[in-house]
């Protein structure tokens, strides 16, 4: 699931207020519902979605940003507090961006979330309750086995890292995290140690962590030459910490200077991707698991089938639905994924699989690679979805698809295409893949 497409060699908010509009509104609004990213919603002739309310409150609202009829903003002042709202678990809930919902009961959360998507799917689509199946949850709250740690080094004296601060570029300080995996919140503190006791702020842009299956990744983007004595610090720390050790240089090339490991990432079937740092894998191992056994349920691949993965990244549907023994046609917009997909598939003996770099966004692309003869078809696309290709769809009359979608609104759009071309949704459920936060995963099967 990756955003573009780089021919081979040889993610500004639309209706933000300036600062001179932002304030408090003039009366208090009262929160009828959640909608589906977990927003409050008050109705009238303007209608408000407000971050840290709850259905039932009254609250002041900052405003942050105005469009036509619309208001969005924050809560502020908050009155008859929601029988859902519970305190925050983690100490920078209030100030950092990487969550946005503890201040909900996550059953509660969810529950209204999943009601305000099957309405707002209704409404545009005319999907009943009746094709909706009971949603896909994990374990909570530690369930992120990957992050990306942003680095403030402004002021030597104090260098922060954390995730930035909610609507602002500022970054957190944190010294743990309490929604990612405990391997991976415990590296926060002596990360900060080292690169404060040996002045490294300076030369680094971020630090990404990863939770493999038996081994932790920490990888260091660089964005200056540090001096030559770099490596042997960050050995040691990885020694010291049984951790992998990569550098990113300033020129994107990789640098491993300690595996304690080989780093893998389980799918389903007891297979498993192989990624780099900057590969995408899903943030949440048992809610991905989940994810896939369902999509080859729906899917249900024989050896007969000839099935289309597009936006199929490291091969994380791919690589189970050909270890039934269906020829697989899997389709990625990032080269160097396409081929350490390959070698990763070729490396567990999955040889069936046609892997190419494509364009999925480019019309006579997506045209030309449906002339093959599929019985099926997956996508699992970006946030931007696959509009191209479910317009493609509709004139190659495939008669299965299932559509993972991490982006409910592109979801409608080109649920949409498919259903004005001939499809109709016969299951469908919500995903929590991000507990906590605003994204909200969701999945569905399509046929004719």
């Amino acid at each position: 699931m990756v955003s573009f497409y780089k021919p081979a060699k040889g993610k500004k908010s639309a209706g933000k207020a300036s600062k001179t509009q932002q304030g408090l509104s003039g009366q208090p609004v009262v929160i009828d519902h959640l909608d589906w990213q977990g927003k409050g919603v008050a109705k009238g002739k303007t209608m408000y979605f407000i971050d840290g309310a709850l259905p039932g409150e009254s609250c002041h609202v900052v405003v942050d940003g105005k469009k036509k009829n619309t208001l969005t903003g924050r809560a502020k002042n908050i009155t008859q507090c929601s029988e859902f709202r519970v305190e925050p678990f983690c100490e920078y809930a209030n100030l950092c961006g990487g969550c946005h919902l503890q201040h909900i009961n996550a059953d509660a959360a969810l529950t209204l979330r999943e009601q305000a998507l099957k309405v707002m799917l209704n409404r545009k689509l005319n999907i009943d309750n009746s094709h909706w199946e009971p949603p896909l949850l994990g374990k909570r709250p530690q369930y992120r086995r990957k992050a990306r740690l942003a680095v403030d080094a402004r002021n030597s004296d104090k260098v922060k890292i954390g995730f930035r601060q909610r609507q602002q570029s500022n970054v957190v300080d944190i010294n743990h995290c309490a929604v990612l995996l405990p391997e991976l919140s415990e590296l926060i503190a002596p990360l900060k140690t080292l690169i404060s006791d040996n002045n490294l702020a300076k030369f680094i842009g971020h630090i990404s962590l990863l939770a493999g299956d038996d081994v932790v990744q920490v990888s260091i983007k660089l964005t200056k030459t540090p001096s030559s004595s770099l490596p042997d610090l960050l050995t040691k720390f990885a020694e010291l910490h049984t951790v992998n050790m990569v550098i990113e240089h300033k020129d994107n090339t990789l640098e491993t200077v300690y595996a304690h490991g080989e780093l893998t990432v389980s799918t389903a079937s007891g297979l498993f991707l192989k990624p780099q740092p900057n590969n995408f894998v899903q943030v949440n191992p048992d809610v991905n698991l989940k994810m896939v056994k369902q999509a080859l349920d729906w899917l249900s691949p024989t050896s007969g089938d000839y099935i289309a993965d597009w936006f199929c990244g490291l091969g994380n549907f791919t690589l189970p639905i050909a270890a039934t023994g269906a020829k697989v046609h899997a389709v990625e917009g990032v080269a160097d994924m396409v081929a350490r997909g390959e070698l990763n598939a070729q490396e567990q003996g999955i040889n069936h699989v046609h892997w190419q770099h494509l364009d999925l966004a480019d019309s006579d692309s997506v045209t030309q690679a449906l002339r093959q003869n599929f019985t099926k078809v997956l996508l699992d696309p970006s946030r931007e979805g696959a509009l191209t290709v479910c317009h493609a769809l509709n004139k190659a009359k495939i008669p299965l698809v299932v559509y993972i979608s991490c982006n409910p609104s592109t979801f409608a759009r080109d649920a949409k295409v498919l259903i004005d071309g001939g499809y109709r949704v016969k299951s469908i459920k919500a995903v929590e893949m991000f507990p906590f936060t605003h994204h909200m995963e969701m999945m569905a099967l399509f046929t004719r």
